[in-house]
C-alpha cells in the first residue's frame, strides 16, 4: 500500500468527483482511477459505487475516510517526530526530475558547497508530481524541474518562491546506420515507429499538447514502447528501436558523436524553461545563500 493512495482517496472525498480529484492531485483522470482501485483491491473492498452518478461512496467507503485521514495525519506527525530525534547532520535536500539528475546537477551543484561549509547534499530523483510532494510536505529543500503551468498548474502558488534557472529542449531523434543516416525518420505511406511517454507523464502531455494534438494528419507513428524515464527512452533509441523526443541536454554527448541525428523536418522541437522552486520561509540560512547565489547569476 503506498501513502499516495490514501491523499488520492482522501482527495477524492473531499472534492467530490474522479475529475476534479486528479486535477488536484495533478494525474489524469485514468490513472487516478487505477490508483483508487489499488487501494480497493488492498483493503478488500469497494470505496466507490461505480454504478452511480454523480460519483459516490460506497458505506464502506464513507465510513473508511475518517480512518484514512487519520492514517495519513498520523504518517506525517511520526515522521516529524522521529526526524526531530535523528542526528543533528544538517542536510540539504533537491528534489528533482530523474532526466535533470543526470543531465543538469552535476554541474550546477558543483559551486555549492564552499557556499554551505559542511552541510551535506541529497538528491532526491523522481517524477514531477512526486517532486512536488517532496517539496510541499518539507521532505525537500528545492525543486528542480521543467516548467509548464499549463500542464502544471500546482506549482503557481503563493506559498513557492520560483525563478527560471536555465533552458532546454525535446528534440526528435533517431539512431543512426553505418552510413550515418537515420534509421527513422517520416516516409510516405509507412508509419514512424514510436518511442514514447505514458500519456500521464510530464512529456507525454506536453507532447500530446504541443504535437500530436494538431501534428500533420499524413505523419502517422507506430508507438513501439512507452517508458516515463528520459534514460530509458535513450537507450531504446540508441538501440535503434524507433524514434523519440529527448532533451537535448541529455544527448550532447550523442550527438556530437553522431551516434543519434536530429530530424528536424517536418517534426518540431519543444522549448523547454528549466525552474527552480522553495517554499517563501527557509528551513536553514545556508536554502536562502544558495538562492540568492544561482538567482543573482542567471540576473
Amino acid at each position: 500500500m503506498e501513502l499516495k493512495w490514501l491523499e488520492d482517496y482522501l482527495a477524492l472525498v473531499d472534492y467530490g468527483s474522479f475529475s476534479k480529484a486528479a486535477e488536484a492531485r495533478s494525474v489524469t483522470q485514468p490513472a487516478f482511477g487505477r490508483r483508487i482501485r489499488s487501494l480497493e483491491n488492498w483493503l478488500g473492498f469497494a470505496l466507490v459505487d461505480r454504478q452511480k452518478y454523480p460519483t459516490t461512496l460506497t458505506p464502506l467507503g464513507k465510513e473508511f475516510a475518517p480512518q484514512a485521514r487519520e492514517w495519513t495525519e498520523q504518517f506525517y506527525s511520526t515522521r516529524a517526530e522521529m526526524r526531530d530525534r535523528v542526528s543533528s547532520t544538517k542536510r540539504i535536500t533537491f528534489a528533482a526530475q530523474h532526466s535533470l539528475t543526470v543531465s543538469f546537477l552535476p554541474n550546477w551543484i558543483k559551486p555549492l558547497q564552499p557556499l554551505i561549509d559542511d552541510i551535506r547534499i541529497r538528491i532526491n530523483a523522481d517524477n514531477l508530481h512526486n517532486c512536488l510532494d517532496t517539496l510541499m510536505s518539507d521532505q525537500g529543500d528545492f525543486l528542480l524541474c521543467y516548467h509548464s503551468p499549463e500542464i502544471f498548474p500546482q506549482l503557481e502558488r503563493d506559498d513557492v518562491l520560483s525563478f527560471q534557472i536555465g533552458t532546454d529542449q525535446l528534440i526528435p531523434v533517431s539512431a543512426v546506420d553505418d552510413n550515418g543516416v537515420a534509421l527513422h525518420e517520416p516516409r510516405p505511406g509507412a508509419p514512424l515507429k514510436l518511442l514514447n511517454y505514458p500519456d500521464e507523464s510530464f512529456f507525454g502531455r506536453l507532447l500530446e499538447r504541443d504535437y500530436f494534438s494538431r501534428k500533420n494528419p499524413k505523419i502517422q507513428f507506430q508507438i513501439q514502447c512507452e517508458n516515463a524515464l528520459v534514460e530509458g527512452l535513450k537507450a531504446l533509441v540508441l538501440a535503434g528501436n524507433g524514434l523519440a523526443w529527448l532533451p537535448e541536454s541529455a544527448i550532447i554527448p550523442e550527438l556530437k558523436q553522431g551516434l543519434l541525428v536530429r530530424i528536424s523536418d517536418p517534426l518540431p522541437s519543444i522549448k523547454l524553461k528549466i525552474m527552480l522552486y522553495r517554499k517563501t520561509t527557509p528551513r536553514l540560512k545556508e536554502i536562502e545563500v544558495i538562492w540568492e547565489y544561482f538567482k543573482n547569476l542567471k540576473n
